[in-house]
């Protein structure tokens, strides 16, 4: 599998790359700070969607070797011209271990019915060292979807509804359907029971995505310790294995 991987490495195409959210920038800025850019890192993308995220990566990193895996095949032309996203299940990466200097999860683990089998072959086939940046849904958020990536206000509106009805219900819960995501010690312990050090960057994060959006003492306040688990919409952190 592991030539496998070299062989469908292609050339990146010299395009402006796709738009992504702005995690994806910041797990960008993060990793660049932390990889040997002179070596061809490689990297994998869990619960890639489109694939849009990893053409993105791959240009602006410059690593050529950046792979995504997705359960549903709706990849993006550019995607699929890259040869850089596949099918694949992440309680089953198709991937040799220890391949991978990176990965990320960008919200795709509380789509996954056990995130304990996953999580497991992401440190399987990650190198001693590498580095694996994740984000996940906050359960104890108060309101989410206001700062999505590409939805439309009623997206945004019916997605909180059919949070707080599924809570009602309560099926607030990933296994029940519910975009609902883990708390902050559900997902520290997720990540400490398989990583040497775990980074919380929700709040460094949150600051990042919305300086020069939302004032800042606005922000003070919503991102203080005793607000920051019910305000912020998502967890996220860098974590090295």
């Amino acid at each position: 599998m592991g030539s496998q991987i070299k062989k469908d490495a292609k050339p990146m195409a010299e395009t402006p790359p796709p738009t992504v959210a702005a995690m994806v920038h910041h797990c960008c800025d993060l990793l660049r700070a932390r990889l040997d850019a002179t070596q061809n890192q490689s990297g994998l993308l869990v619960g890639c969607g489109n694939g849009d995220e990893v053409v993105y990566i791959r240009q602006v990193l410059n690593f050529e070797r950046v792979f995504g895996v997705d359960v549903e095949g709706t990849f993006s032309p550019a995607a699929r011209a890259g040869g850089c996203v596949l099918l694949g299940d992440a309680q089953r990466l198709p991937f040799p271990s220890e391949a991978f200097h990176f990965a990320a999860a960008f919200h795709s683990l509380e789509h996954v019915a056990d995130p304990n089998p996953a999580l497991d072959e992401i440190c399987r086939v990650l190198r001693p060292g590498a580095w694996l940046y994740a984000g996940v849904p906050n359960r104890s958020r108060l309101i989410a979807y206001l700062g999505a990536f590409n939805a439309t206000t009623w997206q945004k509106v019916s997605g909180n509804l059919r949070d707080w009805g599924a809570r009602l219900r309560g099926n607030f819960r990933n296994e029940c359907g519910a975009h609902a995501g883990f708390d902050r010690g559900e997902f520290r312990r997720l990540m400490e029971k398989r990583f040497s050090s775990v980074q919380f960057l929700t709040e460094e994060f949150l600051r990042y995505k919305y300086a020069g959006t939302i004032p800042r003492k606005i922000l003070d306040v919503l991102l203080a310790p005793s607000m920051i688990d019910y305000a912020a919409p998502a967890h996220y952190v860098l974590c090295q294995k």
